[in-house]
C-alpha cells in the first residue's frame, strides 16, 4: 500500500510558486466547460454560537484525471477577537482508481485563496 504524504503549508508555499496557476486553472474551466469536471453540491455545516461558524465541504475530479479532492473550509469570524486566523481549512487528496489517500494538504485555506485569485485573474483577461 502507498504511504499518504502531509504537506505543510510552508512547502505549499513554497512550491506554489513554481506552479503556472493561471494555466492550471484555464485548463480546469475547459474541463469544466467541456462537462468532464464531477462537481457534486456544496457540503454546508452551520456551526451554533457563540462563536459561531461555517463549514464548507467540497469535492470533486476531473474525468480522466488520477485523483479526487475532498476540501474542507471553515470560517470563524469571532477568532480575530482571540488573535488566530478566521479562515481555515484543509485538502484531502484521494487516487481516483482506488480510493486510497494520496495525500493532505495541510493548506490553512491559502489554496483556496490562491484559487479564488486565478479565477479573479482569468475572468478579467477575458473580459
Amino acid at each position: 500500500m502507498m504511504e499518504t504524504i502531509s504537506i505543510d503549508l510552508t512547502t505549499i508555499r513554497r512550491v506554489i510558486e513554481r506552479v503556472d496557476v493561471l494555466g492550471i486553472m484555464s485548463e480546469a474551466f475547459v474541463a469544466h466547460s467541456e462537462g468532464r469536471s464531477v462537481i457534486p453540491p456544496v457540503g454546508e455545516l452551520m456551526v451554533d454560537g457563540p462563536p459561531s461558524g461555517e463549514v464548507h465541504i467540497k469535492y470533486g475530479y476531473i474525468r480522466g484525471g488520477r485523483h479526487y479532492v475532498v476540501k474542507i473550509a471553515s470560517g470563524f469570524p469571532g477568532n480575530q477577537r482571540i488573535g488566530i486566523p478566521s479562515g481555515s481549512g484543509l485538502m484531502l487528496l484521494f487516487d481516483v482508481r482506488t480510493g486510497m489517500l494520496s495525500a493532505i494538504l495541510q493548506d490553512e485555506g491559502h489554496l483556496t485563496d490562491v484559487r479564488t485569485a486565478a479565477a479573479g485573474a482569468l475572468v478579467s483577461k477575458v473580459m
